[in-house]
């Protein structure tokens, strides 16, 4: 009996162990039925356990019709719900490298510039909003993602390729939506660059055409700082008076009234003196001898005057960019 009850136990537990191999086992499930359960874990905020849902649906469905679907589900899972980037960017390059020019690459381009702008990877978004503009380049949008790649450029400190983008946007739509947007970053750029000529021909034009543009104050404040570089301070004193009690930080701007006015104080008063010591000069013996004693013969008095007339001074040329802007309508139809 006790043989019988022993055989009887190993019988069971052999029962049950293959029992157990055969749950183990994973089996293959019906696509949906995986994308189902990743729903269900990311709502249950499991998302790794989610993740390995999606990867177990690719793995076992490779070439699927949902699967540009799936990859844009697992970069976002990594990208907004575990904030790992570096797992997420190489989700979203899949994407767009396997399946380009679809609806989800181009969600996973804005999602993946978005993502790297945020956290200052800016030579990674530049290429994402770059690659919006060469894949979709019917796209509404186009307009405010070539504003974008200038943008990045710019916080790469790379200048000329902001100030082309910028320039593109306003050669291709001259009425753009953005226009205030574009003409006060490129009147920056110029300035930045340290060309104040164009930097004032930009922005004056900008504070013209777009007085209610919610960027108005900050055009008038970069114009007046390039006056204050061209040394047109009375005019700069006047566009920070305008600006006194609308602009932000109102503190800069009366520190910037009160420093140019002494400047102005002093360079009007130097100027004076100037006068004054001319005035004296001229009154003196010395400078009646000199005027009364050394006559022009009127044979010479043409010769003197070719030998002391000061030569012309060139016209200064605009760089291209900048004469463009001068000869395009920016602002569009009123």
């Amino acid at each position: 009996m006790k043989r019988l009850s022993l055989k009887f136990l190993i019988f069971l537990l052999v029962l049950a162990g293959i029992g157990a191999a055969f749950f183990v086992v994973p089996q293959k499930r019906p696509f949906p039925i995986y994308l189902e359960r990743a729903e269900e874990a990311y709502q249950k905020h499991d998302f790794n356990h989610a993740i390995g849902l999606y990867l177990k649906a690719l793995e076992y469905y490779p070439k699927h019709e949902r699967t540009p679907e799936v990859l844009l589900s697992i970069g976002d899972i990594y990208n907004f719900s575990l904030g790992n980037n570096e797992k997420a960017g190489k989700a979203y390059q899949m994407l767009i490298k396997q399946y380009p020019k679809t609806m989800f690459s181009r969600k996973a381009y804005n999602h993946s510039a978005e993502m790297y702008e945020k956290v200052g990877q800016y030579a990674d978004a530049l290429l994402a909003y770059q690659g919006i503009i060469d894949d979709f380049p019917y796209a509404g949008d186009i307009d405010e993602n070539r504003f974008k790649v200038a943008m990045m450029a710019l916080r790469l400190k790379k200048y000329e390729p902001a100030r082309r983008s910028l320039m593109q946007i306003i050669e291709k739509k001259p009425d753009t939506p953005i226009a205030d947007q574009v003409l006060y970053q490129l009147g920056t750029i110029f300035f930045m660059e340290g060309s104040i000529r164009e930097s004032i021909q930009v922005l004056e034009v900008a504070v013209e055409k777009y007085p209610e543009s919610p960027l108005a104050n900050d055009m008038k404040f970069t114009l007046a700082n390039a006056l204050e570089e061209m040394g047109a301070l009375d005019r700069a004193i006047k566009i920070y008076k305008e600006i006194r009690s609308s602009y932000p930080n109102r503190k800069v701007v009366e520190k910037k009234i009160e420093k140019l006015t002494e400047r102005d104080t002093e360079r009007i008063q130097m100027k004076k003196q100037m006068v004054e010591k001319a005035k004296k000069e001229n009154r003196s013996p010395e400078s009646q001898k000199s005027k009364t004693g050394d006559k022009v013969k009127p044979a010479d008095a043409s010769k003197a005057t070719a030998k002391t007339k000061q030569p012309t001074t060139p016209t200064k040329v605009l760089p291209e960019d900048s004469q463009l802007l001068r000869d395009l309508d920016l602002s569009g139809p009123e």
